[in-house]
């Protein structure tokens, strides 16, 4: 998306580029705490990821956290994307007509 909706616009660039840098670089802790999730160990989540968090004895340990944190950042990134597409878009097409 950040490399072709400025072309299907015909832009140089995104309107909000300090957003599309933000969001960007929001993807290499996401990816990093991801990665470290799997190397802590098992998250004994499942296929559902939903962890028995109800006592300490069933909590599965810090890598369940890193994941989780992993997808609230990777989450955030999408979020300040589709918000600059967003705002790109609609000032393209109101400018122009």
């Amino acid at each position: 998306g950040n490399f072709l909706l400025p072309l299907l616009l015909c832009l140089p660039d995104l309107n909000l580029p300090r957003l599309n840098a933000l969001s960007a670089w929001l993807l290499l802790p996401s990816g990093i705490s991801l990665i470290t999730s799997m190397l802590i160990g098992n998250t004994g989540l499942g296929w559902t990821f939903y962890p028995p968090l109800s006592n300490s004895l069933f909590s599965s340990g810090h890598g369940t956290d890193f994941l989780m944190f992993s997808l609230h950042l990777a989450g955030v990134s999408s979020i300040l994307s589709s918000i600059n597409f967003i705002c790109t878009i609609y000032s393209t097409v109101y400018f122009s007509a």
